[in-house]
C-alpha cells in the first residue's frame, strides 16, 4: 500500500513537472517570436535560467508564470541582447578563423589553439547568463567572471556538457519534446549546475556578489 502511495506521489510530481516544462517551453518560444527571433531569443532564453535559479535560491516559483515571465522578460531584453550577441560575434569570429586554418593555412598548432580557444568561447557562453543573472556588474566583468568560473569548475562543467547530452538523447527518443519542452530541458542542467559552481566559488570567496 505504501509503495502505491509513494508511486502515485512520483507520478504527481513528474506530471507536474512535465506540464512546468511545458509551459516554459511554449511562453519561451512565444517571446522568441514575439521578439523578432533574432531580438527574442537571448532574453527569452535567460528568462527561462531565471526562473530555474529563483527556483534553486529561493525555493519558490511565481504563482503565475505568464505575468512574471513577461515582466523579466523585458528586464532582461537589452542586456541579455548585448552579452548574447557579443558571445555569438566571438564565437562566429573564431569558427571561421577555424574554417580558413584548416583550409588554407593548414598547420597544426594554430589549428589546435584555435580549437582550444572556440571550445572555451563556448563553455564561457554555458555561464554567461548564469553569472549576468546573478550578479550586477559591467557587461567584460561578465565574461571575465565567466572565464574564471569555467577554470575552477571543471567538474560542473562536465556534469553541463553530460546533463545537456542527456536532454538531447531523450528528446531524440522522445521527438514529440523538441516542440514541448527541449528549450528547458537543455536549461535545466545548465542552471543547475552552474549555480552549484557559483555557490562553490562564493564559499571559497572567488567571486563575491
Amino acid at each position: 500500500m505504501e509503495e502505491n502511495k509513494q508511486l502515485y506521489r512520483f507520478s504527481y510530481q513528474l506530471g507536474d513537472w512535465l506540464l512546468l516544462l511545458i509551459k516554459l517551453q511554449f511562453i519561451c518560444l512565444f517571446y522568441i517570436v514575439r521578439g523578432g527571433i533574432l531580438l527574442g531569443i537571448f532574453p527569452a532564453a535567460a528568462t527561462v535560467m531565471d526562473y530555474f535559479l529563483l527556483v534553486f535560491q529561493k525555493k519558490e516559483v511565481p504563482v503565475r508564470i505568464y505575468p512574471w515571465f513577461k515582466q523579466t522578460y523585458h528586464a532582461h531584453f537589452k542586456t541579455a541582447n548585448e552579452l548574447g550577441y557579443i558571445l555569438f560575434a566571438i564565437i562566429a569570429f573564431l569558427w571561421i578563423d577555424l574554417r580558413i586554418s584548416s583550409t588554407f593555412l593548414q598547420n597544426s598548432l594554430i589549428h589546435f589553439v584555435l580549437t582550444l580557444f572556440f571550445l572555451s568561447s563556448i563553455l564561457i557562453g554555458i555561464y554567461l547568463f548564469p553569472v549576468y543573472l546573478r550578479y550586477q556588474l559591467r557587461n567584460l566583468q561578465y565574461f571575465k567572471l565567466s572565464f574564471m568560473l569555467m577554470l575552477i569548475s571543471i567538474p560542473q562543467t562536465l556534469a553541463i556538457v553530460l546533463g545537456v547530452f542527456v536532454a538531447s538523447v531523450i528528446a531524440t527518443f522522445f521527438p514529440i519534446l523538441v516542440i514541448t519542452a527541449f528549450i528547458p530541458m537543455v536549461i535545466f542542467p545548465i542552471s543547475w549546475f552552474t549555480f552549484q559552481a557559483m555557490q562553490r566559488a562564493e564559499k571559497k570567496s572567488t567571486v563575491t556578489e
